[in-house]
């Protein structure tokens, strides 16, 4: 039995371990595929294969194409594969491609056929593409642009960034709440190629205040009699057109959503959000977030797309204000110089301290800076989380202290770091040595406590004043643990330690 045993958890051990390994491979099996792709791509495009080119587009998703000739600049090929593969995949294609190589595209498009490729896109792809082209572009889209759709894009463009209405597309299926199921499913064929979704139906009354919405099968297993008054969902969600994208996409994964209307002041439909729209978004803020955090700004293009010279600029202004941030430390170790200079031991433990309470600061921040933008938390909650953060936050402090006091004492008197000669004189060497492991373990349990206090205070702080969390948090968290965990260090140990050392 035990031999079974054994064997079913080696089973399982080596199952896990291939998990892990086929989970690593998946990246470098993905980039081989796509690098495959493009050299078939580019053969048949050299060799003007048309048919073959129109199958690898009824066989490949849009999206890994786009991937695969992602850093493809000559505009010839580009055009060859718009021109042969058709209305059919050429707008999804154009979307997915880079934003050069969409102005590239532009530029070379006559007016015929940048027509074509407008009226086969909608309005809010329309709109994302334009946000990243230059004046001279935009304006000859406009131009080129049918009158009603050039209405769309203009009305999508006013809207602030980042809100309900820069996201929304005006390609949707509205109905009156008076029609029956017969009618709309009529409307539906004749309509529905040109909507964003015909898996959510709009319902509005004559004055065109939204009152419902109808999902696709509940419109299809409906007697074709009733009225859409009759069969639609009254419990509908809706957000308003200057609501934050952020907050948008926290109502989708609420409601567990698939499209979602945007209203005005007098609750009139819009516009609508489909949850493509919020996929993006949430990688966008995720990413944001992160960088935020790591205090990188956020980099709009791939890491191995983005020219050296962007990257350093990305990453030497956060630097340079953490470094200036830095000044209250040094202003503090200032203060103590001579203190240090005559008790060279403080200075062996203070990066222990100091990297300590950045890191409990941190990872309070990382935290609570998620669950704000994941809207885990409702109006009247901080007092809640400050409350549960004060009781982990004394927990970890008291098992830090102890742990910091052990090690402390462990690498003075085991290791031999520090020299405590200067101290020993009245309780001797390990009595001194312990007086010192005494002082970081003291000094940590504070920081700890001070740490994620500050780290849980300061994500509500920022919110409550508008500012991003993720961007203030950071470098904020680290330098005001850091000069609280200096000053609690050198004060302890001048008005506490010497004197019960006699110094």
């Amino acid at each position: 039995m035990e031999k079974e045993e054994k064997e079913l958890e080696q089973t399982e051990s080596t199952s896990t371990n291939n998990n892990v390994e086929e989970e690593l491979d998946v990246t470098e099996v993905k980039e081989m595929e796509l690098n495959e792709l493009k050299e078939e791509l580019l053969e048949v495009i050299q060799n003007k294969e048309a048919k073959t080119l129109k199958e690898i587009f009824e066989n490949v998703p849009t999206i890994d194409i786009a991937e695969a000739l992602a850093d493809v600049d000559d505009v010839k090929i580009l055009l060859y594969v718009i021109r042969v593969i058709g209305s059919e995949y050429s707008a999804d294609f154009f979307t997915e491609l880079t934003s050069d190589q969409q102005e590239l595209i532009i530029n070379a498009f006559t007016d015929t056929e940048l027509l074509k490729l407008l009226e086969n896109s909608f309005a809010d792809d329309i709109v994302d593409t334009l946000e990243e082209m230059p004046a001279n572009l935009v304006h000859r889209v406009l131009s080129v642009a049918p009158k009603d759709l050039r209405k769309q894009i203009n009305t999508l463009l006013n809207y602030e960034e980042d809100t309900a209405g820069s996201l929304m597309t005006t390609e949707y299926l509205e109905y009156k709440d008076t029609m029956t199921v017969e009618e709309v499913i009529e409307q539906v064929r004749k309509k529905g190629r040109d909507a964003e979704t015909v898996y959510t139906l709009f319902i509005k009354d004559n004055k065109r205040t939204m009152v419902g919405t109808v999902d696709l099968d509940d419109l299809i297993f409906a007697k074709k009699d009733e009225t859409m008054g009759e069969i639609m969902n009254r419990d509908f969600v809706t957000c308003h057109v200057n609501d934050d994208q952020e907050e948008v996409a926290n109502m989708f994964k609420r409601y567990d959503l698939n499209a979602m209307a945007v209203v005005n002041k007098e609750n009139k439909i819009i516009g609508i959000i489909t949850i493509d729209d919020i996929v993006d978004i949430i990688v966008e803020e995720a990413n944001e977030d992160i960088a935020h955090l790591g205090n990188v700004s956020t980099m709009e293009e791939p890491y191995l797309r983005t020219p050296i010279f962007k990257i350093v600029l990305k990453c030497l202004p956060w630097i340079i204000v953490l470094m200036v941030l830095q000044i209250g430390s040094a202003a503090i170790t200032s203060r103590f110089e001579l203190l240090i200079g005559q008790f060279s031991i403080l200075a062996v433990f203070s990066p222990l301290i100091l990297d300590a309470g950045g890191n409990a600061g941190g990872q309070t921040t990382t935290m609570i800076v998620r669950s704000i933008a994941m809207g885990e938390f409702q109006k009247g909650d901080f007092k809640r989380v400050l409350w549960k953060e004060l009781r982990v936050a004394s927990i970890l402090a008291a098992c830090i202290g102890i742990f910091a006091f052990a090690w402390t004492l462990f690498e003075m008197t085991v290791l031999h770091i520090g020299d405590v000669s200067a101290l020993s004189g009245k309780y001797g060497t390990l009595g001194a040595q312990m007086l010192v492991a005494s002082l970081v373990g003291i000094t940590l349990f504070i920081t700890m406590l001070v740490s994620r206090i500050i780290g849980c205070m300061l994500p509500f702080f920022a919110k409550l004043i508008h500012v991003d969390p993720a961007v203030m948090c950071g470098p904020f968290t680290t330098t005001v643990v850091d000069i609280t965990s200096l000053l609690t260090y050198f004060l302890l140990w001048q008005f506490l330690f010497m004197p019960i050392l006699g110094l």
